[in-house]
């Protein structure tokens, strides 16, 4: 039956022509020649002919050995053959690492691991994990996966470490591989492996240097009204009389520039000539051209890496440096990045003592004085037809919190105030706004090998981190101005007294955390009748954290002199622009201060049987000092077993189609930590009461001697496979999480002071499956890989107390609100009814009837009233990477598919801050498809302009389910070309030029809206295409 098989797809590709087959030498029909057969995974067989008589002639192939190279994986505790695992891991190699080009070693693995998803969708919901893998299994704790770096869990920031410096990325995905960290697990752990370079060389150095270029934003990817339409609205509400409660204020209220010139026209200071004329000039000016010209510019990212790796005497020594400049796109932003490592290892006694440190050093700084955003209050964003450079060249003035007329007429008075004008483009120059962050790691590690097969390794590391925000405006910034001069007071002699001083005012947060860590762990490796192998880890270690932060408001800051100046928070002072209203001075001042003792006991074992069968177990105990007042409670056990099945490897398996077939399981139970909650009774310092101005402070948790740790129990089922001798090979694996006691919220007795309680009130589950498909399609000069990534995770709450959350606030998403039998992350619409044929009004549904009444169709609407699509999230992701080699030349491209899931297309508001502003504020183009006339509600779902200002009839709209699209699309993510030379020089023994191209767009949508579907919040704008240029040598 098998020999049948083989000839049956052997005249199958014969007669399906296919050239992978045999080729034919043209002497053939000549009566000599040969006829070259190919078969995939056997080796290629040529048959010579001599003869043009009719010949049969058997043909035997014979198989070719295509072994798969083993592949190791760090755990972070141990290094494990991946044919010892009966979990779910992925490993990322340095050829994937090296590939795609970013400054943060992470984004690397975006679209290269089967289940790890980076959560792109707009608004970014409270909680929402930037990285999640297999979904998410908490709903207030931390939802990110645990970051381990060369061992030991990395709580810094990603974006300072050097992606040159990794040369491998571990995911662990089920209890089986991840239960060994415990109580950290529950949302899967990524294990970084730093280079320790090689004892089997002399002296080797790689020198990298790489130029990223980007293009500008899409600053008209959101659609917006033009300022002509603007300018038309501003006209109609004047009409309407809109602007005269602002006109009037006595907090001198700003007005744009057109309302303005319409009141100095209706108070007969501008000729109706004179008015249009302006009028139509300041139509033709479009503030996004302004702030692409003036506030935009193409990135330039500037990396550049040198490894030295030296072979001593029983060991060896690698120093790592790294350097970075970045120009972000916004004009000013940057980043920088200084990154120094020194590994040393070294053997003794026979190679029976084994010493390594590995010390390093981040340095990185954050230049972010440039917000990208220009407003002219906190809460209104500034008018499209601002320009931001005058006829002659300078930086031109904008209106801003204060009408103009009335800093026209102070400034005049020329009484000393400081100047009270606000130009946009002098603030980025006025404005050092930086994060700086200094990282010191040490690592020490000493291995004693006692006995053949038994290992004692005592591990230490220290990690002192030093974040300062340093946030300094400038005396001549309009921040600072506006500041002084809003608290000036003009005594009765006509001179002024200014109670902030003059100078700069600088806002500092400091934080410092200071980390120890001790491991002590046997490792045993032993093999028992030459058929059983025993694989072991057993250890204990403790952590103590300490966290420290600060945060001051300097005023009169003088960086020359180190001088400030002190001020008086206790007096309300009256505000010079309304006398009759009083404020304090902004008082910024705070400490905080953190302690996190962790210890941790764990075993993590495996047995191999005639290498064959392997089973698994892990047991850890967790223990922290911010669980319950019990001893019981102030820990969590936490275990997993595993079992693998090689059936390929058994006697009775004789499948000539595998040549790899295993199958393995696991169950376990992961853990997650809140650290913002405690067992006991914690309040916050808040500062100064507003009227007593006597010290007070608020609850923050209330007692809670039941807390105790999240828990997520985890089964997977799994099959490695490979046929045709590997050439085509990957795993598939099936999964289900449940989480309990997640920490969830629930009513509580008003009566108590607090209104509700936060505790292990709520549970979780989801499942999915996750597919890893490699081939070898081509294996010739010219080769051709292609990787198939498919997965899809689903979760869901299954149990949450607190049910009193809003409709609204249900459907809005600005913070979780889980919902039972629903995923975490959910689109939701109000049940509405289109528009009301009369009037254009939004018609929605109360108590099963149709209603124009938006105050009790928002306020009535229960949860189970509305309407459910399904997750905001995607649910099924895959990958589809090809790779191509031929000569010297290397060329990649990955292509990415997100599916199963909704989004919200952003519309109109007609109604801001209780103001009928006829959508000014959103500016947004549906404004010009909105419902006009009888008959127009066939046409569009844009309700008509109301005649009062109601902020729930916008509710309706904009959360009803006109505007809910699928986001399902496939992207093209990027294209890597490489040329390798190898040298024939001594002192040069390779170059490599790479050409990198990421971010090229969408090629399908399933939603007919020309918007990428994950870039639809609001200022939201899709990545700028990017460019990259490296060269890598090799000495």
């Amino acid at each position: 039956m098998t020999k049948l098989i083989k000839w049956l797809y052997i005249f199958l590709m014969i007669m399906t022509m296919s050239p992978s087959l045999f080729s034919q030498d043209r002497k053939v029909v000549e009566g000599q020649g040969k006829l070259v057969i190919r078969l995939l995974g056997y080796k290629t067989d040529t048959i010579l002919i001599t003869d043009r008589k009719y010949q049969t002639k058997n043909i035997y192939l014979k198989p070719e050995s295509r072994e798969i190279e083993e592949i190791q994986i760090n755990t972070g505790y141990q290094k494990l053959s991946k044919e010892r695992l009966t979990g779910a891991v992925s490993k990322v190699d340095e050829g994937i690492l090296k590939t795609v080009v970013s400054t943060s070693i992470i984004d690397r693995l975006a679209n290269n691991v089967p289940g790890l998803v980076f959560n792109k969708t707009g608004g970014n919901p409270s909680n929402q994990t930037q990285i999640s893998i297999r979904g998410q299994s908490t709903l207030f704790s931390r939802p990110d996966p645990l970051i381990v770096l060369d061992n030991f869990p990395y709580d810094g920031d990603l974006s300072s470490i050097n992606p040159d410096d990794i040369e491998s990325i571990s995911v662990l995905k089920d209890a089986g591989a991840a239960s060994v960290w415990g109580a950290r697990a529950a949302n899967g752990v990524i294990v970084l492996t730093s280079k320790k370079g090689s004892a089997s060389s002399g002296l080797k150095i790689d020198l990298t240097a790489q130029a990223t270029i980007g293009d500008r934003p899409n600053l008209k990817y959101e659609p917006r009204i033009s300022s002509a339409d603007y300018i038309k609205i501003e006209r109609d509400l004047f009409d309407k009389g809109l602007y005269k409660t602002q006109e009037t204020s006595a907090n001198k209220t700003v007005l744009t520039p057109v309302v303005e010139l319409l009141i100095a026209n209706r108070d007969g200071l501008l000729a109706k000539e004179d008015l249009e004329a302006q009028l139509q000039s300041l139509g033709q000016i479009d503030l996004d051209s302004e702030m692409s010209k003036y506030y935009q510019q193409q990135s330039l990212n500037q990396h550049y890496a040198l490894s030295i790796n030296k072979a001593i005497t029983g060991g060896n020594w690698l120093l790592s440096l790294g350097a970075d400049k970045n120009r972000e796109n916004l004009v000013k932003n940057g980043f920088e990045r200084l990154n120094g490592r020194l590994f040393i290892e070294q053997k003794f006694w026979k190679d029976r003592l084994t010493f390594f440190a590995n010390i390093a050093r981040n340095n990185t700084n954050l230049f972010t004085p440039n917000p990208g955003m220009l407003y002219m209050t906190n809460l209104k964003q500034l008018y499209p037809y601002a320009r931001l450079k005058d006829d002659q060249g300078n930086n031109a003035v904008v209106n801003k919190d204060y009408r103009s007329t009335y800093l026209n007429s102070v400034m005049q008075q020329n009484i000393g105030l400081l100047d009270w004008y606000y130009r946009p483009l002098d603030e980025v120059d006025l404005w050092d706004k930086k994060r700086q962050d200094r990282e010191y790691r040490m690592d020490f590690n000493l291995g004693v090998k006692l006995t053949d097969g038994l290992l004692l390794n005592t591990s230490y590391q220290y990690v002192d981190r030093n974040l300062e925000d340093w946030d300094n405006q400038s005396l001549n910034s309009y921040g600072v101005r506006s500041l002084i001069n809003q608290f000036t007071t003009v005594l009765d002699d006509g001179k002024i007294l200014r109670n902030i001083p003059l100078g700069n005012i600088l806002d500092v947060e400091r934080q410092t955390m200071a980390t120890h860590r001790f491991r002590l762990q046997a490792t045993i490796d032993k093999t028992m009748a030459k058929v059983f192998n025993i694989q072991s880890v057993v250890g204990a270690e403790v952590n103590r954290t300490a966290t420290a932060g600060l945060q001051n408001r300097l005023y009169g800051y003088n960086a020359e002199r180190a001088g400030i100046s002190s001020v008086d928070y206790l007096t309300l002072f009256p505000s010079f622009v309304n006398p009759a209203g009083t404020n304090l001075i902004p008082f910024k001042d705070d400490v905080s201060k953190l302690t996190d003792r962790f210890v941790s006991y764990y075993q993590n074992s495996s047995i191999s049987i005639a290498s064959k069968y392997v089973l698994t177990a892990s047991t850890r105990f967790d223990q922290s000092n911010i669980f319950g007042v019990r001893t019981n409670q102030k820990g969590v056990p936490l275990w997993s077993v595993g079992l693998a099945w090689s059936i390929n490897k058994e006697n009775f398996f004789k499948a000539d189609l595998f040549s790899q077939l295993k199958l393995r399981t696991t169950y376990g139970l992961n853990g997650n930590v809140n650290r913002n909650l405690s067992a006991f009774t914690t309040a916050s310092y808040m500062g100064l009461a507003p009227f007593s101005r006597l010290p007070y402070a608020t609850i923050q948790n209330p007692p809670n001697a039941e807390l105790r740790w999240e828990r997520t129990k985890v089964f997977n089922a799994g099959i490695d496979f490979g046929f045709l001798n590997n050439r085509i090979n990957g795993s598939f694996d099936y999964f289900q999480k449940r989480g309990v006691d997640l920490i969830g919220d629930a009513p509580y007795p008003a009566s108590s002071g607090v209104t509700r309680y936060r505790g292990n009130v709520a549970a979780s589950k989801g499942h999915g499956y996750e597919l890893l498909l490699n081939g070898l399609i081509v294996d010739q000069a010219f080769r051709w890989n292609s990787t198939l990534m498919l997965s899809q995770a689903k979760d869901i709450v299954s149990d949450y107390m607190d049910l009193t959350i809003s409709g609204l606030n249900m459907i809005q998403g600005t913070s979780i609100n889980p919902r039972v039998g629903k995923p975490l992350y959910s689109m939701y619409s109000f049940d509405t009814e289109g528009l009301d044929p009369a009037t254009g009004d939004p018609i929605g549904i109360l108590n099963g009837e149709q209603s124009t009444d938006w105050n009790a169709v928002i306020s009535k609407t229960k949860i189970e009233d509305l309407l459910y699509y399904g997750s905001s999230r995607p649910t099924t992701n895959a990958s589809f990477r090809n790779t191509f080699n031929w000569k010297n030349w290397n060329l990649t491209t990955n292509i990415s598919y997100r599916a199963n899931y909704f989004y919200r297309l952003n519309s109109i508001r007609y109604t801001n801050n209780n103001l009928l502003d006829n959508g000014l504020e959103s500016r947004h183009s549906d404004y010009l498809r909105r419902w006009i006339n009888p008959g127009d509600e066939q046409q569009t779902t844009v309700p008509s302009i109301p005649t009062a200002a109601n902020s729930n009839r916008d509710n309706l709209y904009l959360y009803g389910e006109s505007l809910i699209r699928r986001a399902d699309h496939i992207r093209w993510e990027d294209l890597a070309v490489s040329y390798r030379m190898a040298m024939a020089k001594d002192w040069l023994k390779s170059v490599e030029f790479s050409f990198y191209v990421n971010n090229l767009g969408l090629i399908w949508r399933k939603s007919k809206e020309k918007i990428d579907p994950d870039f639809t919040g609001v200022g939201q704008r899709p990545m700028p295409r990017t460019y990259s240029f490296g060269v890598r040598l090799g000495f």
